[in-house]
């Protein structure tokens, strides 16, 4: 894989990855270009996390929850065709009223942004 330098005259170059760091000269006017140094990859908290195993499980239990078949495991199939058995997944709500000035805020909010009432649940 190549660099991509452009030269102070404009012209777009490509260097080779091992002279990364270093100073070349542009082949079409001659003049100094630096060559910036390869950016290393730094890897996220989440990935980490990840790797590690860490909330695997919640994660694992997650899916199982959005899993429709998973309800419908344990249930007679003539249950199921007729209705019976069958849950709605409860919706969690979006939005509530701050009970100190009575704006509408997100639900996951837990300071109101507009008088900074601090919800205790």
């Amino acid at each position: 894989m190549s660099i991509i330098v452009v030269c102070p005259n404009g012209h777009k170059l490509k260097a080779q990855e091992k002279k990364a760091g270093k100073i070349g000269h542009c082949p079409a006017c001659g003049a100094e270009v630096v060559i910036p140094p390869l950016e290393e990859k730094k890897t996220s908290e989440s990935s980490i996390l990840r790797i590690l195993g860490v909330g695997q499980e919640l994660r694992e239990r997650l899916n199982d929850e959005n899993d429709p078949q998973e309800e419908a495991k344990d249930l007679d199939p003539s249950d199921v065709l007729n209705g019976i058995g069958l849950v709605e997944k409860k919706k969690l709500p979006t939005k509530k009223i701050c009970p100190q000035c009575d704006w509408e805020i997100d639900a996951g909010f837990k300071i109101c942004p507009h008088c900074r009432y601090y919800f205790m649940s």
